[in-house]
C-alpha cells in the first residue's frame, strides 16, 4: 500500500515560490544566451523545453506556418550536440562561409541522402553550425536544397516550405577546375552560390535570430 504524502502550508508556499523563480529565470533566457549543451550540461529534453525567443514567438502566433516551423525544431533539436549529427550521416564542411557586407552562415554539415529530390521539412539536407570560441559548434540553421532536375521534370513550378518559396539557383557558369587528380573538369557554379549544380535552396534561422528575416541566407550577426 503507498503511503501517502502531506504537504503543510509552508511547504506549498514554498514550493510555488521556486515555480515561480523558475519561471522568471526561463523569461529571461534568449536565443543569445544559449551555451552549447555540453557546456550547459544539458540533455536534448531540456533544451527543448528552454523559453527562448524564437521558440516563444512560434508559440504567441501558432499559424499554419509556424506550427510547421515548430515542428522542424522539435526534429532537429537533437542535432544540437554534432556528435549526433554525425552519426547520422551528416558531414561537417571545415569552410565557413561569410560575405563581407553581408554577414555568414558558419559552416554546413550535408547529408547527401537528404538532398531532395522534395521537400522533406522534418529531415533538413544541410544543418548550419556557427563556429563558437571555445571551438565547439553551435546548431543555428536549416537548409533545404532541392536539385533542379528531376524537380522541374516531375513537379514543376517553385518548391516551397509552407508558405515559403525557396531561392532559385538555376542560373550558373561553367567553369573550368581541376580535380583530385590533376585532371581539367568542367563544373557548373550557381550565379547566386549553392552547390555546384542547377538548384533551389531556402535558408531557415530556427535556432538563431537573424534580423534580417528568418528566412535571408546571410545572417549579420554569425561571422568566421
Amino acid at each position: 500500500m503507498r503511503k501517502k504524502t502531506h504537504l503543510s502550508a509552508a511547504s506549498i508556499f514554498g514550493l510555488a515560490v521556486c515555480l515561480m523563480m523558475v519561471s522568471c529565470i526561463h523569461e529571461s533566457i534568449n536565443e543569445d544566451a544559449v551555451q552549447p549543451l555540453e557546456e550547459m550540461n544539458m540533455s536534448v529534453e531540456e533544451m527543448i523545453l528552454l523559453d527562448d525567443e524564437i521558440g516563444a514567438n512560434l508559440r504567441k502566433n501558432p499559424s499554419n506556418q509556424n506550427q510547421l516551423l515548430a515542428s522542424i525544431r522539435a526534429a532537429t533539436a537533437k542535432y544540437h550536440r554534432l556528435s549526433v549529427a554525425e552519426d547520422e550521416g551528416y558531414v561537417l564542411d571545415p569552410h565557413c562561409v561569410a560575405v563581407p557586407g553581408l554577414g555568414g552562415m558558419g559552416h554546413h554539415a550535408v547529408h547527401m541522402g537528404k538532398i531532395g529530390p522534395f521537400v522533406n521539412p522534418t529531415e533538413p539536407g544541410v544543418l548550419v553550425y556557427e563556429p563558437m570560441k571555445n571551438g565547439e559548434y553551435r546548431l543555428v540553421a536549416v537548409e533545404y536544397v532541392i536539385p533542379a532536375v528531376p524537380w522541374d521534370m516531375y513537379v514543376g513550378g517553385i518548391p516551397m516550405l509552407g508558405e515559403i518559396e525557396f531561392a532559385d539557383h538555376r542560373d550558373g557558369v561553367i567553369v573550368i577546375e581541376i580535380d583530385e587528380n590533376g585532371e581539367e573538369v568542367e563544373v557548373f557554379r550557381p550565379t547566386n552560390g549553392g552547390p555546384p549544380l542547377p538548384h533551389y535552396q531556402l535558408h531557415v534561422w530556427l535556432w538563431k535570430n537573424n534580423p534580417k528575416g528568418m528566412y535571408f541566407p546571410f545572417n549579420p550577426n554569425i561571422s568566421c
